[in-house]
């Protein structure tokens, strides 16, 4: 039988943290959260789980891609969530306005991605995982893990560069 207090309390923290940075809103991150541990509760049941941080984290980052296509198929249009500020007291509001934008786009441009994709961008750029790391919870290779990063960049580049001459 599993401690589900403590897993909570040990590993849920992190799994909040990735919705909450994906997805940009505390009241679908807290819905992505609760779907992902509902899913590890059921995985726990077929097998046993060697790392429940990184279970959960994985599970909240495909439940907030799939939000996040579901949001954009809703409606396609840019939308303003809120965002936890950086720990900076007094940003300049020229590139706070700058970064807001920044992260709405890659949110709206993050579900266009392949989901293998998406998944490891957000695993390595929000979670800091390592190659290695990100390759253990996928079955890839760290060198197959560094090219669905390069495709994914590649691809996000494009389509902000595209934004920026369409200006």
């Amino acid at each position: 039988m599993e401690d589900w207090a403590a897993i909570v309390a040990r590993d849920g923290p992190a799994a909040w943290r990735t919705a909450c940075r994906v997805l940009g809103n505390r009241d679908d991150a807290a819905e992505c959260v609760q779907d992902a541990f509902a899913a590890a509760v059921e995985i726990s049941r077929t097998q046993p789980v060697r790392n429940w941080r990184a279970l959960l984290v994985r599970l909240t980052t495909t439940r907030a891609i799939d939000r996040l296509r579901r949001r954009m198929r809703r409606d396609p249009r840019p939308t303003e969530h809120t965002h936890e500020e950086a720990a900076d007291p007094s940003p300049d509001p020229a590139h706070v306005a700058e970064d807001r934008d920044l992260v709405a786009r890659l949110r709206e441009l993050l579900p266009t991605l392949p989901g293998d994709q998406a998944e490891a961008l957000i695993l390595h750029a929000v979670e800091e995982w390592t190659y290695e790391q990100i390759g253990r919870e996928l079955s890839l290779s760290p060198s197959a893990v560094g090219m669905l990063l390069v495709r994914a960049r590649q691809r996000l580049r494009q389509s902000l560069a595209g934004d920026a001459r369409r200006r």
